[in-house]
């Protein structure tokens, strides 16, 4: 993966107001991403019914699925950006379920991390704070070459 520089420009002499060009601080593109609030994952809405979740979802946002009292499915779309539909069970009553945390701006957390599974993809992932954190591969399954 590539990195992306950011450069930040650092204040001199404040009674001049000079600036110069100051160290230079390298991020790949994925910690770059996670710096900035607006692009992290948070509820957008909540629905009675997951009937109610449109089929469009924008992009880092969650829709969570409520009664007054229980909460039964937080449903988005994988970060991963192929478009599969990750609905998870935060009843706990059923099993597998996971545990949503809210900040006070709706920033998700979710525990146990979320491992989804098809024929041609594996995304394997953790939210903390409405940032992805991605889940390494073992060394036995990484592609050789």
């Amino acid at each position: 993966m590539g990195r992306l520089a950011i450069v930040k420009s650092l204040t001199d002499n404040r009674s001049t107001g000079r600036s110069r060009i100051g160290r230079s601080i390298r991020y790949s593109l994925r910690e770059a991403m996670a710096l900035l609030p607006a692009l992290r994952w948070r509820v957008e809405q909540s629905a009675a019914n997951v009937d109610d979740v449109p089929s469009r979802i924008p992009k880092r946002r969650a829709y969570l699925v409520k009664t007054a009292a229980l909460r039964k499915w937080l449903v988005f779309d994988c970060p991963c950006g192929s478009g599969h539909r990750i609905m998870l069970n935060l009843d706990k009553s059923r099993v597998p379920y996971w545990r949503l945390t809210l900040s006070a701006t709706h920033r998700i957390t979710l525990s146990p991390s979320i491992d989804y599974q098809d024929n041609s993809r594996r995304c394997h992932y953790s939210i903390r704070k409405g940032r992805v954190i991605w889940a390494k591969r073992p060394r036995s399954l990484r592609l050789k070459g």
